[in-house]
């Protein structure tokens, strides 16, 4: 006798008295309401979306970094949303979403982005640009607008500082003194010639902190040779630098001038060792653009990221299997900034400009990458944390740690 799938003497309650099957239904129901009630299980709050802007040079001689700092919060944003987002102290929960734009090598084209980016209601703050052209117009800008904005790459010196700006990176006046310090005393120099690009902040600081250090540091700059961004020939700088036969030579460039500017160096004749700032000789468009001529040079970075290894490691290798051009600092800095931006909104509670400044300016965490930053502002916007490398290049894209 057919028994439905019940074992003979069980009775089913799919199948028993109708009274039975009431029975159960409506506890069932009773149970579900039970565990939807208040205080049980309440429905997750949806996430808000956090909009950040991000102006870079993505185009022009500064491009390689500004790409690089680009991609670098792409890979912040993605990794972030991929987990779900993040949720600040009081439990509000929320997504990324970084505006991207290119302010190329124009100042009021940085000024200009940023002060959009203010007038969007959306965007909790901004990054960027990581060259100094951009970055230091749009710092009295930030205090105008009410727009908390965090560098991630510009180094040069900044005049007045308030408490609407920061930086993540190590930056100039406290590198290039240190730098010179060691890379003089490594190649042995005691003539040493500079030429530099007299449109980018930046580079005329390390011009000028070249020359201020040459008794205390025990050298004589025997050529101090300007040219403007853009330039093609530098022919006539070249040709006074090589007549003073100097032991090595500061290129005070952005990657993309400063290709140009050691490609005619070398078919001058001239041989001497390169010394430069902002780990731009670590990049591998340099190495490849000058087919090699860098190499010998010397130059300082955050961190070695040939011989990174741990959490360091892994990212640096996802980024490169991702991004067209390798990681550099800029990378980091770029992922960095991301990440100090979410911290302030962690602690801050919330999303307004205000608590975000309040919070930034007596930040104080270590990133995913080990990145330690540290803020007091005022004083200064300044990473009062950051770490310093001296490195002689020795290959595409790498070098041995002097310091």
């Amino acid at each position: 006798m057919k028994n439905n799938g019940v074992l003979p003497g069980v009775r089913s309650p799919m199948i028993g008295r109708s009274g039975e099957r009431r029975r159960l239904l409506r506890a069932g129901s009773i149970a579900a309401a039970a565990l939807a009630g208040p205080g049980l299980v309440r429905p997750a709050r949806a996430a808000n979306v956090v909009r950040i802007g991000h102006t870079q040079s993505l185009t022009g001689p500064s491009s390689p970094w500004g790409i690089r700092a680009r991609d670098g919060a792409v890979l912040a944003e993605s990794e972030i949303n991929a987990a779900g987002g993040f949720t600040d102290r009081k439990g509000n929960r929320y997504t990324l979403q970084i505006a991207a734009a290119d302010m190329a090598n124009d100042p009021k084209q940085a000024i200009t982005l940023f002060r959009q980016q203010a007038s969007d209601p959306t965007i909790v703050a901004s990054m960027g640009p990581t060259n100094s052209v951009g970055f230091l117009p749009c710092i009295p800008v930030a205090s105008q607008i009410g727009l908390p904005l965090v560098g991630n790459g510009s180094g040069a010196p900044v005049k007045e500082w308030n408490p609407w700006v920061y930086r993540v990176n190590l930056v100039a006046d406290v590198a290039t003194p240190m730098f010179l310090k060691v890379a003089v005393k490594a190649a042995r120099v005691q003539r040493l010639a500079v030429i530099f690009d007299q449109t980018q902040d930046a580079q005329v600081a390390d011009a000028r902190f070249c020359q201020a250090l040459a008794r205390e540091v025990g050298y004589e700059v025997v050529a101090y040779e300007a040219y403007r961004s853009g330039d093609q020939d530098f022919s006539p700088q070249l040709t006074k630098i090589r007549a003073t036969r100097p032991d090595a030579v500061f290129v005070a460039a952005s990657t993309g001038d400063g290709v140009r500017v050691v490609t005619q160096l070398r078919e001058a004749g001239i041989s001497a060792p390169l010394f430069t700032g902002y780990g731009v000789l670590v990049d591998p468009v340099y190495w490849d653009g000058t087919k090699g001529g860098i190499d010998g040079g010397y130059t300082w970075v955050d961190q070695d990221l040939k011989r990174a290894g741990g959490a360091l490691r892994n990212w640096l290798d996802t980024y490169n299997k991702k991004f067209a051009l390798e990681a550099t600092s800029y990378s980091v800095y770029g992922y960095d900034a991301v990440h100090t931006i979410v911290e302030c909104i962690r602690q801050a509670g919330g999303t307004d400009r205000g608590a975000i400044r309040e919070v930034m300016s007596s930040l104080e965490f270590i990133g995913p990458l080990g990145t330690r930053v540290t803020f007091k502002n005022p004083p200064t916007g300044n990473n009062l944390t950051p770490s310093l490398t001296v490195m002689k290049i020795d290959g595409r894209g790498s070098g041995q740690t002097i310091a």
